[in-house]
């Protein structure tokens, strides 16, 4: 689904988190102040939370049940404990995207309030932490967050969104194209066909196992193959 007109970048990330389905986002205020309004007419529910870290729990939590991206914001004073709150989701391979500001150029590297480099905090517990520094890179790196986040192993991705709390991209105004790539809208995006061969051999041992033991994952969830076991 691809649409295209000219809109602020608030505008667009609310479209963007609608049209990838999410219904929910958690966050620590402030951050992202004008796509909170967006998401808001979009009948998006806005989930404020007593902590960062609780903002990547509860997104972590909605992605497991929901099987779609859960999404966490935070401002950039508070990034170090969005980090915090995303191992379990790294661990548990849960699709998290983890939204934070970052201090604009002129405040980098002038001892500014809590200002630090952010990727070494969110590389050990995501599958990628980019920045966002110009408007033009917003919608590319956006759908690419949801496209890493739920292929391959699903885990967390971290966007850093220039400005304190992600403002100079919000305010930005451009024709984005607004394009959603429905595979990547849920997890797994792709199921594979299994090896037929392989499932025999595998039910010709458990048949022939005097005590057979199964041992399945967070994979038979994540399929919605409960029934099937």
């Amino acid at each position: 689904m691809t649409t295209t007109h000219t809109i602020t970048g608030a505008r667009f990330i609310a479209e963007t988190l609608q049209g990838y389905g999410v219904t929910h986002v958690f966050y620590m205020d402030a951050i992202l102040r004008k796509t909170m309004i967006e998401l808001e007419e979009l009948g998006i529910r806005r989930i404020i939370t007593h902590s960062e870290k609780a903002a990547a729990y509860m997104a972590d939590g909605y992605a497991r049940v929901s099987h779609r991206p859960g999404v966490c914001m935070a401002q950039s004073v508070g990034a170090a404990n969005l980090a915090a709150g995303l191992q379990d989701a790294y661990l548990g391979r849960s699709p998290v995207i983890a939204l934070t500001g970052k201090k604009p150029p002129l405040f980098q590297h002038r001892n500014a309030y809590q200002e630090i480099d952010h990727r070494p905090l969110f590389v050990p517990v995501t599958k990628s932490s980019a920045d966002v520094v110009t408007p033009a890179q917003l919608p590319l790196l956006l759908r690419q967050a949801f496209r890493e986040a739920t292929s391959h192993t699903p885990r967390p991705v971290h966007l850093d969104l220039l400005g304190h709390n992600g403002r100079m991209l919000e305010t930005a105004e451009a024709a984005w194209p607004v394009i959603v790539e429905e595979a990547f809208t849920h997890y797994p995006p792709f199921r594979p066909e299994p090896d037929n061969a392989a499932i025999e051999q595998a039910a010709n041992a458990i048949a022939a196992a005097q005590r057979p033991v199964i041992v399945a994952g967070g994979g038979v969830t994540a399929s919605g193959a409960r029934a099937e076991l």
